[in-house]
C-alpha cells in the first residue's frame, strides 16, 4: 500500500510526462496505483491534499476519475452571479432545485 504522497507524486507525474492537461483514471487503476482494494472519498481527499497547488482530481459520475492540472484552470473566464442569474437574491432553495433539476419537482398527490 502506497503512502498518499507517493499516489498524489505519481498521478502528477502522470500529468507532466503524458504532456497532457488532464486525464481520466478508472477506480481499478486507482486501486492498483494505491495497492488498495477499496477507494474510498478519504483517500481522494488526501490524495488532493498533496496535490494542491498542482492538480485537482474529481470523481466522475460513470465512475472512475479525472486529473486536471492547476495550470489548465488558470485561463477559466469568471462569472458573476448577479448576470448568470439576476434574481439569485429571491431564491430559495425549492426554486433552485427546480431550475437546476426540473423532475425533482413532483407534487403528491
Amino acid at each position: 500500500m502506497k503512502s498518499y504522497e507517493h499516489v498524489a507524486y505519481l498521478l502528477m507525474a502522470m500529468l507532466k510526462e503524458g504532456g497532457k492537461a488532464r486525464f481520466r483514471l478508472s477506480r481499478k487503476s486507482l486501486q492498483l496505483i494505491s495497492g488498495r482494494d477499496v477507494i474510498k472519498a478519504a483517500l481522494i481527499r488526501n490524495i488532493a491534499e498533496w496535490m494542491e497547488g498542482v492538480a485537482v482530481i474529481l470523481p466522475l459520475n460513470r465512475g472512475g476519475y479525472v486529473v486536471i492540472s492547476q495550470e489548465s484552470l488558470e485561463g477559466i473566464a469568471a462569472a458573476k452571479i448577479g448576470e448568470v442569474i439576476p434574481d439569485w437574491r429571491t431564491l430559495d432553495v425549492d426554486e433552485l432545485r427546480t431550475r437546476v433539476d426540473p423532475g425533482t419537482d413532483e407534487e403528491e398527490e
